[in-house]
C-alpha cells in the first residue's frame, strides 16, 4: 500500500512539472532573479546615501562645506583617487584646495573627514595627518 500510494505520489510530482513549460520556469526564475537584483540595489543605496549624509554632516560641523552635496561628495572622490595614484598626501590637500576654493586647512579637514569613508584603503596615509 505504501508503495501504491509512493508510486501515485510520484507519478502525480511527474505529471505536474510536465504541465510547467519550460517558459514558466524560465518567468518563474527570470522574475525572482529581478527581484534579488533590486533588493540588492536599494540596500546598497540606503548605505550610500547614509555614508554619503554622514560625511557632509562631518564637513558641516567643520565648517568646511562648498559648493553642492554632489561637489563635496566629488572632492572626497577625488582625494581617494589622488592617494590611490600615488599622489602624496601634501600634494593632494593642494589640489583639494584648488579644485574647491577651500583653504589647505580646511581641504586637509574634507581629505581627513572623506578618505576613511570612502577608501579606507587609504587611511593609513593620513598617518600623522
Amino acid at each position: 500500500m505504501k508503495k501504491l500510494v509512493a508510486l501515485i505520489a510520484f507519478l502525480s510530482s511527474v505529471v505536474f512539472v510536465g504541465a510547467c513549460s519550460s517558459e514558466d520556469v524560465q518567468n518563474a526564475t527570470d522574475q525572482a532573479r529581478s527581484s534579488a537584483e533590486q533588493l540588492v540595489d536599494n540596500a546598497s543605496t540606503a548605505a550610500g546615501d547614509v555614508k554619503d549624509n554622514g560625511y557632509i554632516q562631518a564637513l558641516e560641523s567643520q565648517n568646511a562645506t562648498f559648493g553642492s552635496r554632489e561637489d563635496q561628495i566629488a572632492a572626497a572622490q577625488m582625494a581617494c583617487d589622488e592617494l590611490s595614484n600615488g599622489t602624496s598626501l601634501n600634494d593632494t590637500v593642494t589640489k583639494i584646495a584648488d579644485e574647491t576654493g577651500l583653504d589647505d586647512s580646511k581641504s586637509r579637514t574634507l581629505i581627513n573627514i572623506g578618505v576613511p569613508l570612502y577608501c579606507t584603503s587609504n587611511s593609513a596615509k593620513l598617518a600623522g595627518n
